[in-house]
């Protein structure tokens, strides 16, 4: 395709061509992307045909298929960070209207947090892919445009990755019926999603080991926030009333897991009668320490949170590594892989800004006062709930669990910037280009 062509195009082609095209560069310096241990267990599964929904079914089963059981990771770091890129050009097509969105497309693209999150193997990858679609087709909807049932099926898929995915959305269309005219439309939504929801759970419950339903992870937050009170107090009566000192307060102590992982003694190693009391034991906790479990959840979630009320979050963000060795997984070229590593790792540096979820939630509702724009609210909605889950349910900080808010957020503020001088004389060069193509 020669340049005439190219600029013959529409918006969404254009950036659908260049958003892949940049994409795939990432991926082919960093081949085969990036591996943490998360993404060794669903290979590991996938090698020894063993697969179970500790990551949800439906994403270790499609990974075992396209890795050809396993012996081709690149191939699933190609095809996700493939779906993100389209998925980053049709919500911002969907979006904006005008002349700039193609660069705002194409540079959140060469941006690590859309480029390197792209080609690390997590199932977030595929779930934030959806919520893009999901929310394309939404505002499709409320704009009475075309391809509405395409997005939103295709979204409601890809965001079953994780657990939390379709309630998020379930939530959000409820919200939207209320707000929104359109009842018998988001009724029809709703009705897909709480039947995928039926489905996707009978997938994992089909998948599901004795050892994930033993440790019952539904609860693993309550027993987060006992841990930490256990090593904040010396309230030996409240574990004595719940757990008939067995496990005792010494057993449930971690400081860990106030802000970081449960090392405790019970977390560890958990019995059925003791996950049996747990919900109780929180369900007190909360009722007799409500400030307690409160600031707590804003130390160890800060990032989600708009105001820094502990300074400047430090999260987790974009993962660089390989990590784990003697697996057949290592970088293609890793000359190359480390000189330019460098890049995405000023993004992590710079983690309290590109990172800050909250903040970023922030931008959308204040773009959408601004705007006086249902659609910019109606993004916003969504990133909210998640945020809001994430605060509640999230047993550790990481930026990738809301990368759908930090793109949908960086990509309002980045159409922002675009639009004012002097990046307005992009469109002027664009213009002259086509102007001397025609004339030759």
């Amino acid at each position: 395709m020669n340049i005439k062509t190219f600029l013959a195009q529409s918006n969404l082609a254009k950036m659908c061509m260049v958003n892949s095209f940049v994409v795939f560069i990432w991926w082919l310096v960093f081949n085969p992307g990036f591996f943490s241990n998360d993404s060794f267990a669903v290979i590991q599964m996938a090698r020894v045909d063993e697969v179970t929904s500790g990551w949800t079914a439906i994403w270790a089963l499609l990974v075992q298929f396209i890795t050809i059981d396993g012996s081709h990771p690149e191939i699933a770091t190609l095809l996700f960070s493939q779906t993100l890129a389209i998925s980053v050009a049709i919500f911002v097509d969907t979006l904006f209207k005008n002349k700039v969105a193609v660069w705002t497309s194409i540079i959140i693209c060469i941006t690590p947090l859309v480029g390197a999150m792209g080609i690390t193997l997590w199932h977030d990858i595929p779930m934030t892919s959806g919520f893009l679609l999901f929310t394309s087709g939404v505002l499709r909807l409320l704009q009475k445009e075309d391809h509405v049932k395409k997005l939103i099926f295709f979204g409601i898929i890809l965001s079953s990755f994780r657990v939390n995915g379709l309630p998020t959305l379930i939530i959000a269309v409820i919200v939207f019926l209320i707000l929104s005219r359109q009842k018998k439309q988001f009724c029809a939504i709703l009705l897909l999603l709480v039947i995928s929801l039926g489905f996707a759970s009978n997938l994992d419950a089909k998948f599901s080991s004795p050892e994930l339903e033993a440790s019952d992870g539904f609860i693993n937050w309550m027993r987060y926030d006992l841990s930490c009170y256990a090593a904040k107090t010396n309230n030996d009566t409240f574990f004595i009333e719940n757990f008939g000192n067995n496990p005792s307060r010494q057993d449930w102590e971690s400081k860990s897991a106030c802000t970081w992982f449960n090392d405790s003694k019970v977390f560890i190693k958990r019995s059925d009668l003791t996950n049996q009391k747990t919900p109780q034991a929180w369900k007190r906790l909360a009722l007799e320490e409500p400030f307690f479990v409160i600031t707590t959840h804003l130390q160890r979630n800060a990032y989600l949170f708009p105001v820094p009320l502990f300074g400047l979050p430090r999260i987790p963000f974009i993962h660089t590594t390989i990590e784990v060795s003697n697996m057949g997984i290592r970088f293609w070229n890793p000359e190359v892989s480390e000189k330019l590593r460098i890049y995405p790792r000023i993004w992590n540096y710079f983690n309290f800004i590109f990172g800050y979820a909250g903040f970023w939630l922030l931008i959308v509702f204040v773009f959408a006062w601004r705007k006086r724009s249902f659609l910019f609210l109606s993004v916003g909605v969504i990133g909210l709930i998640l945020n809001a889950s994430l605060f509640v349910f999230a047993i550790i900080s990481d930026g990738r669990y809301s990368l759908y808010t930090l793109i949908t957020g960086q990509i309002i503020l980045l159409e922002a910037i675009l639009s004012k001088y002097p990046f307005n004389s992009l469109s002027i060069l664009k213009a002259n280009w086509q102007k001397r193509f025609e004339q030759n």
